[in-house]
């Protein structure tokens, strides 16, 4: 007859080895429709700078994007956007958050983005929600693509992810804020 020292044993091995696995969040892929719908604000704009610093409690680092607003889409439509991320680099510590987009000083992006329950925006799907904005030297056309390293796309509606090791085509920003605007006019919120 087991003592009951074993039987507590027996059953709290039973219960660890039932427990279901940790998994790694991972993000959904997202398509346009997803992330127009799913977001409070969708802006074009050009990052004037980004700003690292401790939380409150001095226990995470973020890191505040602040964006000048050229064109807004969907939301409130204020001449600048500041982003609040998780993570950065400050006193030594570095903190990353991976699938995070990154921001760059003087870089022109279209930004999908949400508000967490205390008004901070960020942006929607993580990296997936960043649009870096280039200008096609031969025609002049601003383009679109996400930054590599990423889930770059290979066309606008379905936001398809272009297989590893094929290069990443340059989408017509005038295409994206069509299809935006047509999701937004059927009432994609």
């Amino acid at each position: 007859m087991p003592t009951p020292r074993l039987l507590i044993l027996a059953t709290a091995l039973a219960l660890a080895l039932a427990a279901p696995v940790a998994r790694a969040s991972q993000a959904l892929h997202q398509t346009l429709r997803d992330l127009t719908t799913g977001s409070s604000d969708i802006v074009i704009g050009r990052v004037e700078r980004t700003l690292t610093h401790w939380n409150d409690a001095h226990t995470r680092i973020l890191t505040d994007v602040t964006v000048r607003v050229s064109e807004t889409l969907k939301g409130t439509g204020e001449a600048t956007l500041t982003l609040t991320q998780l993570g950065g680099d400050l006193d030594g510590f570095r903190y990353s958050v991976p699938g995070s987009p990154l921001f760059r000083s003087g870089e022109e992006a279209l930004l999908f983005v949400w508000r967490d329950a205390r008004g901070r925006a960020q942006v929607n799907g993580l990296a997936q929600g960043k649009f870096d904005i280039a200008t096609d030297p031969a025609t002049g056309a601003r383009t679109v693509q996400r930054a590599p390293g990423g889930p770059q796309v290979r066309e606008v509606s379905t936001l398809g992810v272009v297989p590893a090791g094929e290069p990443a085509p340059r989408l017509r920003l005038d295409d994206m804020v069509g299809e935006i605007r047509n999701i937004l006019t059927e009432g994609g919120r």
